[in-house]
């Protein structure tokens, strides 16, 4: 198990960097489209919806995504739509988890939507930024992962919610934490990253509150996708990926990091 999520990490990482060097502008887009593709498919089965509306959500999550990276579509109108997906994440998906709050099985098909396209438009814009930039939005999410994971395996014993995913712990949430504080601290000092732009752009307080905003945001993203399954009574949302189950138990937290991100450097970049 732990080796085919080793492989699997190593293979997407590598064919990821490989299509950003091609740099035609095209290859890694497409990249992007295909794996939210993905993601909002396994979401939509989860919810049980229907196959029209799987379609014709895809057929439109294709056309936006096009007419966004053609430059077409009014940035203030991709400002609002990354902040929506980050008071998504912040506030209704806690909520969620929680018990506190029943998405209606339409609402979440729009929500999973919405979703998807934001984080779509994160990625493309990252990609857009650079390398550096690219890599350090994603590596958070990995370096999250890996840390609760780990540390989960041989520390963890006081479970987090075990109603909701019974193998995530506190010992899990506080390795996480302690590893993305350490690479918040090297990536702060490393030209082009999304650390380096809010830092010069906001200042430290600023990219303090950021960096705790999306480490929240992350762990509760993973929380959500697992209520999720546990709701539909599936343990992985797919099996396209050894190791990992499917796009979205790979990248739920990268849904919700990338937007808000992005919408603080945009935002700076405006200062």
């Amino acid at each position: 198990m732990l080796l085919y999520r080793i492989i699997t990490a190593a293979l997407l990482i590598s064919f990821a960097t490989f299509l950003w060097f091609y740099e035609d502008g095209f290859l890694f887009p497409l990249l992007i489209l295909v794996s939210h593709a993905g993601i909002y498919m396994e979401w939509l089965t989860l919810l049980n919806t229907s196959r029209t509306q799987k379609i014709s959500g895809l057929v439109a999550l294709t056309f936006i995504f096009i007419i966004v990276i053609n430059g077409k579509a009014s940035q203030n109108l991709l400002l609002v739509l990354l902040f929506s997906s980050f008071l998504f994440w912040f506030l209704i998906s806690p909520a969620v988890v929680f018990n506190k709050y029943r998405i209606s099985k339409r609402i979440s098909g729009i929500v999973a939507f919405i979703m998807c396209l934001a984080s779509m438009i994160a990625l493309y814009y990252a990609f857009t930024e650079g390398l550096m930039f690219l890599l350090s939005t994603l590596a958070l999410v990995w370096i999250i992962d890996t840390g609760a994971y780990f540390t989960g395996k041989i520390f963890g014993h006081r479970k987090l919610f075990p109603t909701v995913s019974p193998n995530k712990t506190w010992e899990g949430v506080y390795g996480a934490f302690f590893m993305f504080f350490t690479y918040s601290l090297f990536m702060i000092n490393t030209d082009g990253t999304w650390q380096d732009f809010a830092l010069y752009n906001f200042g430290t307080w600023w990219l303090i509150v950021l960096s705790l905003v999306l480490f929240f945001v992350a762990i509760f993203a993973d929380l959500f996708e697992s209520k999720l399954k546990r709701t539909s009574g599936k343990k992985d949302s797919g099996n396209i990926l050894p190791g990992h189950g499917g796009l979205f138990d790979r990248f739920d937290a990268s849904l919700a990091v990338g937007p808000l991100i992005v919408f603080f450097n945009i935002i700076g970049t405006r200062l």
